[in-house]
């Protein structure tokens, strides 16, 4: 595809422009993968399909990669390989199954992860020591996720809130802090700003509390959690065009405007009543 017989767009693609279609590619397997999740069956075929976009992903970035004479795809492949037999002794060496379960498995990666950076000639080249380091390290994750690892680093030394009681208070202490904002005369949009994303942090530092403190909780992803609330927005709004279809009266552009806010809030309220809750 790269070549010059090959495609236009694919020519012209390098390791920059093919970044967002790397992200898109994963949240699309992902949501694929949640369908199936909830028993949805027919999302099968589709999720082995998004597998597939997530690999092509690979496979370019690796072949422009290698006209550059970095790698090519046989050393990702041999990369993984390795590392995945070293991380796992308790597997490939005979003597080291000593390993019983997931948390050891976890504890003994971060380990030898550890060891394998330490005989890294560039490894010490910065002597600057963080207590979170780790999260920092995972700064690539999705935004939401990335804070919910620095709360939880932060968590794990003991600089954190000691009850759900008074983390959800500094959740509500923030909000009120953005208010207090939104309400001045003068607005200062840098201000507004700063605080918006207090909120987000404090509700990172909740989620992570959840995760952190009940076992029922272990598989909360704050990313999910929000993908799963715009989902049921787009669900109820779906609803409402429903609704207003049932009653002769289809909603496009035109006519959505012409909806005053009673009107909209009466056809939430018939929207929640109804299949999605």
């Amino acid at each position: 595809m790269r070549s010059e017989d090959g495609c236009p767009w694919d020519r012209e693609q390098t390791f920059a422009s093919l970044q967002k279609y790397m992200i898109e590619e994963a949240y699309e397997a992902v949501e694929s993968s949640q369908n199936i999740l909830e028993n949805n069956k027919e999302s099968i075929n589709e999720f082995c399909s998004e597998l597939g976009d997530v690999l092509l992903q690979i496979y370019l970035n690796s072949q422009i990669a290698q006209e550059k004479n970095y790698f090519n795809i046989r050393n990702v492949f041999e990369n993984i390989n390795h590392k995945m037999i070293s991380r796992h002794p308790h597997v490939f060496e005979k003597g080291n199954e000593s390993i019983t379960n997931a948390s050891e498995v976890i504890a003994l990666w971060d380990k030898i992860k550890e060891s394998e950076k330490s005989k890294n000639p560039d490894a010490n080249k910065d002597q600057k020591i963080s207590l979170l380091k780790k999260a920092i390290k995972k700064k690539s994750l999705p935004t939401l996720n990335f804070g919910t690892e620095i709360s939880k680093s932060a968590w794990k030394i003991g600089f954190s809130w000691q009850t759900m009681q008074e983390v959800f208070q500094d959740v509500l202490s923030e909000v009120q802090e953005l208010e207090d904002e939104i309400q001045e005369k003068d607005l200062n949009i840098e201000k507004v700003i700063d605080e918006l994303g207090d909120v987000i942090y404090s509700l990172c530092n909740l989620v992570n509390f959840f995760k952190e403190t009940r076992n029922d909780a272990v598989t909360l992803d704050f990313d999910l959690i929000a993908r799963a609330s715009f989902q049921k927005f787009i669900n109820r709004f779906n609803e409402m065009e429903n609704i207003m279809l049932e009653n002769k009266t289809p909603l496009d552009e035109e006519s959505a405007k012409k909806l005053t806010l009673d009107q909209w809030n009466e056809l939430w309220k018939k929207a929640k009543k109804r299949r999605y809750r």
